[in-house]
């Protein structure tokens, strides 16, 4: 094997390592993988810019190692790739589709004299999802070719053969267009690193990804968050995102709200206000390096939005109300709204009408005003009360033969009066932790017709959900007061103990208790959760399901860090942080990955007991018994759930 290579070519300015040796194998005429065999290294090895084969490539061509290493993304696991002193995450810089800009190729060849498959070259900067220009040419990136096959992707100079004709004759041309700030900005971060900007404090593939998240969310009038963003505007939502962003916190906090405003009201819900920003910072992008941006979106929720028990703040449940709106407190205490606004901006709680902004988000401390929205409240008659809680007479007349909705008022001369905001503060509580849902599906069904369905009183399943037998309890987001309360029909039929209930599936399982359905049924091959075969109504086959002694099983040995969470009455990422610090290992036997899932025993050795010890398990809603060791213990650790 020769030391050095009698045919070679200059590495192009930017270039990558898979690119060069592509042309250099295209020089030699050969193909790329043989060439790469033959000069002792794999072409994958180059891919992945490991550094033995790059140095081997290095002396083969003569090219400098600084050079061939300095546009090459290195591969250093976790599907997370190192590129200018910056980790990216492999969706955000090796997609499947190829792009590059047609006017740098078409020079490639003009300067070079070389055939194109050996001229045309990859740059490293044009790797990156969010780039979309070329600052050389002002020309967009375009789509070169698709392969989802690593080995043929980045096998340049076969590709560049297949479409050097369209290349050169301009076909693949597009508008050209001057470079917006996000474009200058990356390009900086890519070549010169890190300056003083807000932005710059943030590694840049996370800081990136907000802006885009954050500019997608301000076209969501436009396009709904649903819907694919077509790639010639991506750019726009870039820089959208990067122009509210770049200033700082002030500036972003400023677009969020205008968001929030910009269509529907508070009851829509900040997940469907915000789309993907919402969704990814609260259930995806939970890693150390998005905290600093889910931090800023959570407070910002936090402090500019009426939650209440029954909501969702960024994939945790609100158990309390911090804040009231005008149009909340005017639910909470069946005030007229118009009405309740002038007591409350004569007391010195809102800003009058026409002056501030509109009821439902003129805001005021819910805890604060409490004593005072308490003394406006007036008894009111069953059927006020009935229309204010959106509760039908029938299930009003059943629940009040269980004990429910107790009059506040009750005389022989005149007839029982009912407290509206009890009657909000008890239906609130039967929402605490509950689910969002914004289309009943999958067994959701409301008190009313689940105990139609199961020919049983609804208070029996009021009581079910105020003893936490229920582990998952829903909110119809389209829907307020007792109607929005909904329940899984199969649980309630399951803890109601009949022969028949079939129990839960094992998807449904899974979400019960906050675990990935892929992985719950890995457990059930593994046998580490037991199953009962039974008969699927629908399809009439045999399936697994998970009975009573089944879910008992599981609950014995296992937690899931969701379900810690609820039972000690504290966020999921206080847990975790708290269990790590403890150091309680999660379960993962040979090193296998089963997520957030812990086994008592471990947890019991040093963080926290349960009581009855863990041979009892959890109580079937996950939380703790009266008089548990769960808060003494979680306060010797240094937490506080209260």
């Amino acid at each position: 094997m020769s030391d050095h290579l009698a045919l070679t070519l200059p590495l192009r300015p930017h270039e990558t390592a898979y690119s060069f040796v592509s042309r250099l194998a295209a020089r030699n005429g050969i193909g790329t993988r043989e060439f790469a065999s033959d000069m002792g290294v794999a072409f994958g090895t180059v891919i992945d810019a490991k550094w033995p084969a790059l140095e081997r490539l290095a002396h083969l061509s003569g090219a400098a190692l600084a050079d061939l290493m300095a546009w090459s993304p290195v591969q250093v696991g976790d599907r997370r790739h190192q590129f200018r002193g910056e980790t990216f995450h492999a969706r955000g810089l090796k997609e499947p589709t190829v792009r590059g800009c047609p006017a740098c190729l078409r020079e490639d060849v003009n300067v070079s004299g070389l055939p194109p498959a050996q001229a045309m070259a990859i740059r490293g900067h044009w790797m990156p999802r969010h780039v979309t220009l070329c600052l050389r040419h002002l020309h967009p990136l375009v789509p070169l070719w698709s392969e989802t096959d690593p080995g043929r992707r980045y096998d340049v100079a076969a590709r560049m053969a297949d479409i050097a004709g369209i290349v050169l004759a301009g076909k693949l041309d597009r508008p050209l267009r001057d470079p917006a700030p996000f474009d200058l900005w990356f390009e900086r971060r890519l070549s010169d690193g890190r300056s003083d900007g807000w932005l710059d404090q943030f590694p840049l593939f996370p800081a990136a990804h907000f802006c885009e998240l954050l500019g997608r969310g301000a076209f969501a009038t436009r396009i709904p968050k649903w819907k694919e963003m077509p790639d010639d505007v991506m750019w726009c939502c870039f820089d959208a995102g990067f122009r509210f962003a770049s200033p700082g916190e002030t500036a972003i906090r400023r677009a969020l709200t205008e968001m929030q405003e910009m269509i529907g009201t508070p009851m829509d819900g900040p997940k469907k206000k915000f789309g993907d920003l919402y969704d990814r910072l609260a259930y995806d992008l939970t890693s150390d390096e998005y905290r600093p941006f889910r931090n800023l979106l959570r407070d910002h929720i936090a402090e500019t939005w009426p939650l209440g028990p029954g909501d969702d703040l960024m994939g945790e449940p609100v158990h309390t109300r911090r804040l009231h709106s005008v149009r909340t407190a005017s639910q909470a205490t069946g005030i007229d709204a118009r009405r309740l606004r002038k007591l409350l901006s004569e007391a010195g709680w809102v800003k009058p009408a026409g002056e501030g902004r509109e009821d439902a988000w003129e805001l005021f401390d819910a805890v604060a005003a409490e004593p005072f929205l308490r003394s406006l409240a007036a008894g009111v008659s069953a059927l006020d009360l009935q229309r204010q809680l959106n509760l039908p007479r029938s299930q009003f007349d059943l629940l009040r033969q269980d004990g429910y909705f107790e009059p506040s008022v009750v005389g022989s001369g005149h007839k029982p009066l009912w407290d509206v905001q009890a009657g909000r503060a008890f239906l609130d509580s039967l929402l605490a932790g509950a689910e969002a849902v914004y289309v009943p599906m999958h067994d959701w069904c409301d008190i009313a017709k689940a105990a139609q369905r199961l020919k049983i009183r609804p208070g029996e399943i009021v009581g079910m959900i105020e003893a936490r037998q229920l582990s998952r309890v829903g909110k119809h987001l389209g829907r307020d007061g007792y109607a929005a309360i909904l329940v899984n029909l199969a649980e309630v039929e399951r803890l109601l103990g009949r022969p028949e209930a079939r129990g839960l599936s094992i998807e449904l399982f899974a979400k019960t208790v906050g675990m990935r359905p892929a992985i719950a049924m890995r457990m059930v091959r593994m046998g580490l959760i037991t199953t009962t075969t039974g008969v699927n109504p629908r399809t009439k086959a045999a399936q697994q399901y998970l009975g009573a002694e089944d879910i008992k099983a599981f609950q014995r040995r296992f937690v899931t860090l969701r379900q810690l969470a609820a039972a000690l009455f504290m966020s999921w990422q206080t847990v975790s942080a708290s269990l790590a610090n403890a150091g309680v290992p999660a379960f993962a036997p040979d090193g296998d990955d089963f997520g957030a899932l812990y086994e008592w025993s471990a947890i019991e050795a040093s963080f926290c007991c349960i009581w009855p010890r863990s041979d009892a398990g959890l109580t079937q809603s996950g939380s703790q018994p009266e008089g548990s060791p769960h808060v003494a213990a979680s306060r010797r650790q240094g937490l506080d759930p209260e």
